[in-house]
This record gives structure tokens, sequence and C-alpha cells, in this order.
């Protein structure tokens, strides 16, 4: 068995925090699970996560450095990572910026792997949250890597998007094996708090099972070689044909879905039964009643060879141990007293737009409208299932909408897929400069069949949509005439 490394997530330390404290029973768990002859090292990662300075890239060079300068041998013997919440964006930053191909990391599992966002980290920057962390921690509250954490962060989807590019696919190219656990229960005490992010369906109190999910959808937006050269009167009549309401039948873009996840190397994902994001019962590290569920697909993973039969072998077994979640989640009775049971395993998905111009400029000002056929019996429109939307409130251009995919069928008692009843639908992308009327963008028309809907938004996981809205100038703007 190669060392093991821990690494932690956002806010698990405070002024003077114990190592059991943040990591609860899992290293000792891993111990019983292993032996401690098997285990030659379990290194334990301490990170400043509170200190308004510090950012991902700080942590990730400083990881670096320690690997370096404290413990060589693991970059030489290679070694596991097993991280929790943030520690998702350390690691592969880590191996995005520092490691070497093949990397020393063999398997790394995420437990509530952050790595697609939280709803908490906007509202973690709050002043009643700086107040308490300063009052009762010591610290600050983490502001840039909050910033990182918040739904659709430029740099994030920068950070996950490189893994997907030639030479850099993390298992071929890096050797890499990464898996992914999560749950989807919120604590009981917290269903109290006035926060949506803390009670969210399909989301753990902290993490969207579809933010946590490496299995995400991306589609690249770019404009077609003649709209970079279309006059603005001809733009004009475009976009006032979009005012008066009249369908867009023009397309200026083309739209790259190389990257659908049903055309990558699968990564195993699994919701674990009754697991939440933290918590002394069922917290997904230390939980003491959910053990059944979440180490035996830990002990697989670090188990899991470097072979191809190995990994798919694996993504088998995680498959079948989400499919035991929901069998069981099936049978839970609903309690007057308590929430729908059945309403928290039902999956979602998260539906990322981010809209730049062709100089790489995040467009401020932007509208994204789901315009979806007139829904006969029994059918559904896409904008219906919106539950929540948030626009990143540090990086222009970006928006994030959550959807829910799934409902459960009490007579059934099966978790059925509600978008094969979805009707197709155009979503449309506009921009607006409203400092300049000399300035108009090129209108994307995004139009879907029902069967292509259901190709690029799934349960459970993230949809990465990059636009690159074309911004034009009038004539006026430079003029060369002839003296």
């Amino acid at each position: 068995m190669l060392p093991i490394l821990l690494i932690h997530g956002y806010s698990t330390e405070g002024k003077d925090e114990k190592v059991d404290k943040i990591y609860g029973s899992l290293p000792k768990e891993l111990k019983k699970k292993f032996g401690n002859q098997q285990i030659k090292s379990l290194n334990l990662s301490r990170w400043i996560s509170l200190s308004d300075g510090v950012m991902l890239d700080d942590v990730s060079y400083a990881m670096d450095r320690a690997l370096k300068s404290e413990h060589p041998s693991l970059l030489e013997s290679g070694f596991h990572v097993i991280i929790h919440s943030t520690g998702a964006l350390v690691a592969r930053n880590w191996i995005k910026k520092f490691s070497a191909k093949p990397s020393p990391i063999q398997n790394l599992i995420h437990l509530a792997g952050a790595n697609f966002g939280s709803g908490l980290a906007h509202i973690g920057q709050g002043q009643l949250s700086r107040w308490k962390n300063q009052l009762l921690q010591g610290t600050g509250v983490g502001t840039r890597i909050l910033n990182e954490l918040e739904f659709g962060c430029d740099k994030t989807i920068d950070l996950h998007t490189h893994f997907l590019k030639s030479g850099n696919d993390m298992r071929a190219d890096y050797g890499v094996q990464e898996f992914c656990i999560i749950g989807s229960q919120t604590l009981p005490m917290l269903r109290l708090v006035p926060i949506r992010y803390v009670k969210e369906d399909s989301s753990d109190n902290t993490v969207r099972t579809s933010a946590g999910n490496l299995n995400f959808n991306y589609i690249k937006v770019t404009p077609k070689a003649k709209v970079l050269s279309m006059k603005v009167s001809k733009l004009r009549t475009l976009i006032n044909k979009r005012l008066q309401n009249k369908k867009i039948t023009e397309f200026h873009y083309d739209f790259d879905t190389t990257h659908l996840a049903n055309r990558r190397q699968a990564i195993p994902f699994t919701v674990a039964y009754e697991t939440a994001h933290f918590g002394d019962k069922i917290g997904i590290v230390g939980g003491s009643k959910n053990r059944t569920s979440v180490m035996p697909l830990i002990k697989t993973a670090l188990s899991t060879g470097s072979t191809d039969t190995a990994y798919q072998k694996a993504i088998e077994r995680f498959s079948t141990a989400h499919d035991k979640t929901f069998e069981r989640a099936a049978k839970l009775k609903k309690r007057l007293t308590e929430w729908d049971p059945q309403e928290q395993y039902e999956g979602h998905a998260q539906l990322i737009f981010r809209i730049k111009d062709q100089f790489g400029n995040g467009v401020e000002h932007f509208d994204v409208m789901f315009q979806s056929e007139k829904a006969k019996k029994g059918q559904i429109r896409l904008e219906k299932r919106i539950e929540d939307h948030h626009g990143n409130k540090t990086c222009k251009g970006i928006i994030t909408f959550y959807l829910r995919t799934q409902e459960f069928n009490s007579k059934t008692k099966q978790f059925e897929e509600i978008l094969h009843n979805v009707v197709p639908l155009d979503i449309e992308i506009t921009g607006h400069e409203p400092d300049s009327t000399e300035i108009e963008f090129v209108p994307v028309n995004i139009q879907m069949s029902a069967k292509q809907v259901m190709g690029v938004i799934q349960s459970f996981r993230t949809t990465i949509i990059d636009i690159e809205l074309v911004r034009l100038p009038t004539d006026k703007v430079f003029e060369i005439t002839k003296r």
C-alpha cells in the first residue's frame, strides 16, 4: 500500500485546531481497514484557509514546497490522496501547476469535493460570518479562497478544463485515477436555518452532488468566421427581431460537443446513503452512522490498480453502490414532523454559462433566455425546473442555474428521470453595452431537441457552456478618411 496524504477543506481549522478535530475518525478507520503495517505513512495536511490573503495557488505552491523539502520520499515512491471539500481544488491545482507526467499521485479520492463550487461561498463572506470567525476562531473568512469556491468561478472552470486539453488528460497523461463520493443529506438542525444552500435537495448541506461529480459536460461555443466582419446595421436588424419576440433562425456560432462526459473516460462516482458534508453522525469524513456506506468505497478506490480493467471494475462497484443508495432511499418513511426524505435524494443538475467576448473579457451585462415549445399534458418545460440561479459576484459574465431532473414516483417506488418528457427549446444569449451606443453583441441562439437536452443535462452532473460572444463596434468607432 502506498502512503496516503489527507487534504482537508475550507474552514476546518481554527486558531489551534487539533488533527482529530479536522479529520475525525478517518485516520483510525483507514488503519483499521488496511492495518498499520500496510499503510507506510499517513500524512495529514495542515493549511490555512481562513486567512483573507491566502488563495488556492498559494496553498498548492505551499503543498509543492512541503512535499519537496519535508517529504521527498512521497514524490519518489508515489502516494494516494484523500481530499475533503475544498481539498479537491488544492490537489487538482497542484497536479496542474506542479506535477510531473506521470504524477506521483496514483489514486485521488474526492470526499464531497467542491469541484464546481459551493453556495455557502458567497454567504461566508458576509459580515456576520466575519464577526463569528474573529470572535470564536481568531481568523478571517478566507476571502480569496471563498471567491474561488463561488459558483462559476472563472479560475476554477479553467482548472477543470485544463484536463480536457490534449496532453493533459488526468488518467492518460498524468496517470492519476480519480474517485468521487458525496452524500445528499443535510442535518436536522440546518432545516431551521433560512439559507437555501444548507438544505438544498441533492446537496450535502455544503456541496451539491452535481458540483462534486467530475463527470461534467463541457460545450464550447465560438463564432463563425463571417460574424467578425458583420455590419452593425445588419446586427441591429437581428436584435430588433428578437426584441419583437420573433424567433431567430440565423445561426452565427459553432458548437463543439467533443467534451461531453459520455465521450470521455468515466470517473467512478456515487452518492453515499444518508451522508452529509459534516457532522458526528452522518458526516462523510467521520460520521458514526454511515461508515458502512463510505468506507467500502474508500477501500475500493485505494485498492484499485493502474490498469483499465481494474479501473472499470471500480466504476462498476461505485455504480452498484449508487444504485443501492437509491434503493434504500426509496424505502424511507415520511414523517409529519420532517421533510420529504425522497425529495432530498432527487437528482439535480448544474448548468453554467460563461460568456466572454472575442478579446477574452467577461460580458458584464447579458441575458440568458429559455424559450420552450408549448408543453402538452405530461411534458415539461426546462425553465420550469430551475430552482436557483446565481450570477458570480467576482467574475463577470458567469451565471449558474440549478435544475431538478428527477422525481420520486410513490407508486413505483422509483426515482425517475423527468427530462425524458422535456419539450424542445431555444436558449438565447444576448449581451449589452450600456455605456455606448456604438457597440453591439451578436446574439447566440441554441436550438435543442428533447434528445439534445437529455444529451447535455443529466442528473448529478454539471454542464458548462463556454460562449465567445462577439462584440462589434460601429464604423464610427474608427474611421479612415481620404484627404
